[in-house]
Parts: C-alpha cells; sequence; structure tokens
C-alpha cells in the first residue's frame, strides 16, 4: 500500500532519527524564501497510517508515513523551477525489511529550461523521463532539436544498491534521443553504471506508441541488458506490447503481451544475494461491453509461463459492474478462477458503495475464497471483508479510510502443520490518509 516505495532514492540508514527529522523538515523551511525571489510554490503534504495484525504470531506492524512533495516555478518570465519529493517514515515494533531507511528522498532538483541555446538543465537527484528506469545523482541536459524531437545526456552517481543512499562507488550514464507527437512517437537510449572499476550494469531501452485515432492506441516498450553474470550479449529483462480499441462507450477491448524478468542483469559483486533471474511470458486479454451507459459487462483472461519448469498460470475473471445505479449507488460483483502454477484457487467477490455527494463516498464489499496447493494437504478458505471511506473536504483536502478483515481456516491440515500453526486464524488491517494540497 503506502509502504511501496518503486524508483525511490532513499537517503542513510545510519543517522539519527533526530537528524533525519531535521533534514526532512528542512526542505521545507528552506522552500519558504523562494517567494521572495519570484517564484511560484505549490505542493503536496500527507499523512499515513498502516496497521496490521495477525493472531496466529505477534509480528504486528504499524507505520506512520509523512510525506512532503514541493514544486517552485520562476513566474518572472524565466523558466526554472525547483523539486522536492521526500517522505518520513516512522515504524513499529516490526519492520518488512530491516534495511528500510527511515527517510526516503525521491527527487531533489533544480531544472533550468532553456539555460542555453534550446538545452533544459537539471542538475540534482532526479528520475530521468526520458529513459524509463534510470535515476541518477548528478546532472542531466536535454537538448531540443526540434519541436518534437531531442537528445538527452545525463551523468552522475547511482545510489546504494541496498540501502539507496548516497554513494559514489556507482559511476553511471547514459543517453536517450526521443521523438514526440499526439500520434506517434518514439525514444531510445542507453545507460551503464561501474562498480569497482568494472562495468555493473548496462542496458538499452526503447519505447514507441502510435495513436491514430481517440478509438486506437498501441504502444510497446523493451529493455535489454548486458548479461553481467556468466553470459555474452544483451537479454531481454522486459519486453510490453499493448493494444486498445474503444468502441464509443459500447465496448472496450486490451490485448497485452509481456515478458520479464524479476531483476535485470548486474554484477554479482555488487549485489550478493541469490539473484532470480528467471523468465516469464504472459497474454492478457480484456474487455467489457456496455448493457447500459452506466452497467457493463466485463471479463479478464491471462495467461503466464516461466522458463525455470515450464509450468504454466491462468486467471480468468467474469464480473458485471454498475458506477450509477439510481443515481447515488455502485456496485461490482464477479468471480474469479486462479490457476497460479502449484496452487489453484476460486474466488467470489461482492461490493457495493454510495456515492453520497461529489465529495463523500462509502463502500463495503465480502470475497470468499478456496485454495488447494500441489502434494500438500493442507488446503484453505478464506473470507475477506472490507470497508472504505472517501471524503474530499475543500478542493485542497482530502481524507481516505479503509479497513479489511480477512479470516483464513486450513480445512485440512497435516500433523506436521498443525504443530506449526493454528488451523484458522484472522487478520485485521488499517490504512488511513490525510492529504492536502496547497
Amino acid at each position: 500500500m503506502f509502504l511501496a516505495s518503486r524508483g525511490r532514492v532513499k537517503m542513510g540508514v545510519n543517522a539519527s532519527g533526530s537528524a533525519k527529522i531535521a533534514a526532512f523538515c528542512a526542505a521545507a523551511v528552506l522552500s519558504m524564501p523562494l517567494y521572495a525571489f519570484g517564484m511560484d510554490v505549490t505542493g503536496r503534504a500527507s499523512e499515513s497510517l498502516f496497521l496490521q495484525n495477525d493472531d496466529a504470531s505477534s509480528q504486528n506492524y504499524n507505520f506512520i508515513r509523512t510525506k512532503l512533495k514541493l514544486d517552485a516555478t520562476d513566474v518572472s518570465g524565466v523558466d526554472n523551477s525547483l523539486h522536492f519529493d521526500g517522505s518520513y517514515l516512522s515504524q513499529g515494533q516490526y519492520s518488512y525489511n530491516g534495511q528500510i531507511p527511515t527517510n526516503r528522498v525521491d527527487a531533489l532538483n533544480l531544472r533550468m529550461d532553456k539555460l542555453f541555446l534550446n538545452t533544459d538543465v537539471v542538475l540534482g537527484r532526479q528520475m530521468i523521463d526520458g529513459l524509463v528506469g534510470a535515476k541518477v545523482d548528478g546532472a542531466l541536459l536535454e537538448i531540443h532539436t526540434g519541436e518534437s524531437s531531442g537528445l538527452g545526456l545525463f551523468g552522475g552517481t547511482l545510489p546504494d544498491p541496498y540501502t539507496d543512499a548516497f554513494a559514489s562507488s556507482y559511476p553511471t550514464y547514459g543517453a536517450y534521443g526521443f521523438y514526440r507527437e499526439r500520434t506517434t512517437g518514439a525514444a531510445l537510449g542507453y545507460a551503464t553504471s561501474m562498480y569497482n572499476g568494472k562495468e555493473d550494469q548496462a542496458y538499452v531501452f526503447g519505447s514507441a506508441y502510435y495513436s491514430p485515432s481517440d478509438a486506437f492506441n498501441v504502444n510497446t516498450t523493451a529493455r535489454l541488458d548486458n548479461n553481467q553474470n556468466g553470459g555474452s550479449g544483451f537479454n531481454v529483462t522486459n519486453l510490453l506490447l499493448s493494444a486498445n480499441y474503444h468502441w464509443g462507450w459500447l465496448a472496450y477491448m486490451n490485448l497485452t503481451y509481456n515478458q520479464y524478468r524479476a531483476v535485470w542483469y548486474q554484477q554479482s559483486m555488487s549485489m550478493t544475494y541469490g539473484l532470480n533471474l528467471e523468465m516469464q511470458q504472459s497474454v492478457r486479454v480484456y474487455g467489457d461491453y456496455s448493457v447500459t451507459k452506466s452497467a457493463k459487462i466485463y471479463a479478464d483472461f491471462d495467461f503466464r509461463q516461466r522458463d525455470s519448469d515450464s509450468k504454466s498460470a491462468s486467471l480468468y475473471v467474469l464480473g458485471f459492474k454498475d458506477n450509477d445505479l439510481m443515481g447515488y449507488l455502485y456496485y461490482n460483483a464477479a468471480y474469479r478462477n486462479i490457476n497460479y502454477f502449484t496452487a489453484l484457487s476460486s474466488q467470489i467477490y461482492l461490493l457495493g458503495g454510495v456515492q453520497m455527494s461529489e465529495r463523500a463516498s462509502g463502500e463495503l464489499s465480502a470475497a470468499y475464497g478456496t485454495n488447494s496447493q500441489n502434494g500438500a494437504g493442507n488446503d484453505m478458505t478464506q473470507m475477506i471483508y472490507s470497508a472504505a471511506a472517501n471524503w474530499i473536504a475543500t478542493k485542497a483536502l482530502m481524507f481516505n479510510l479503509m479497513v479489511e478483515m480477512s479470516d483464513q481456516k486450513f480445512i485440512s491440515v497435516d500433523s506436521i502443520y498443525l504443530a506449526k500453526y493454528k488451523d484458522e486464524y484472522v487478520s485485521t488491517s488499517v490504512y488511513a490518509n490525510l492529504s492536502y494540497r496547497f
């Protein structure tokens, strides 16, 4: 949930708690003088709470995360901007990972558009938008060669792969070219990083899209990594091809093909844990048909296969939903069947909600499922209940709350399993978020 931190650049783990809080709050305090320099400052602050307890173990979790995002734009006619995006985590007795840093910074950079000629300059901690997956503590030069085309060059260092703290031992650089118009676009780039004087990772990334009309579009992305684990040449890490078609409001269909690895190829000296380089391929078909303006039947099919043992997995979903019943009610009912390599499960899902006004809504849901594992005598049934509420107090202030309870019961348990676990247990989760935009 809010604990996810994909693509985040994190600060050091060993600093004291008070120092981390001070560093985090300093971003807000130091941004105040920006007003005096003719900067238009906007942003978002949020406070999130996550609680989870499980009566089958003592490992209950509780986290409080504070997030702050600032965007300062020059209003004096010069296209300069300053960006900060970070969070502070206060965790309870248990953590999912002992190396999770308390302080995280996604981005802290200064962007100066057309600083010289047609070149934009970005300095600081940043994700490279023109080359997906690349990040750097350093500098980016983006040269606009035309209204829709350009070239990007960047260099600096990568954060530590374990803690994401600033590290000078991972120098990195890369380049990319792009062409972007409304109907067509493409990008192609290369990035590499070093470790102890040797290439640690290197990859090529490309993407393209074609959208001749509002009804149809197709897009593709691909990443190929240089094999750093005893192989040679570049191997596919991720390949995605997706096509969408709309028949007005009446129907919609999506076709997607994807092949991917859990991690990319990287020098084993810099990442000493076992790397899972297994390739999986998946094909997904989704479609829906509107029986009225607000109600539709939908179906989803996903088939995938993994290289390690050639086993396959599949997902079937068939459902019906209406997002405007009598003007203020909505509901969703679905049946799911999942054959996940060595496990088979099925689930019935029901959700009902009420849109009390444009600013307030609430919903209740329940799901009943069964699960069996190949070769194991511990089949399980599961009931999941959840309640959620959303309230937009003003255009700036918003509150979300979700409570979920899950009751798991093993209906056939062998004696070895009984000796370690209860045959029935209940887990409860609470998530709340308060955010303010300014």
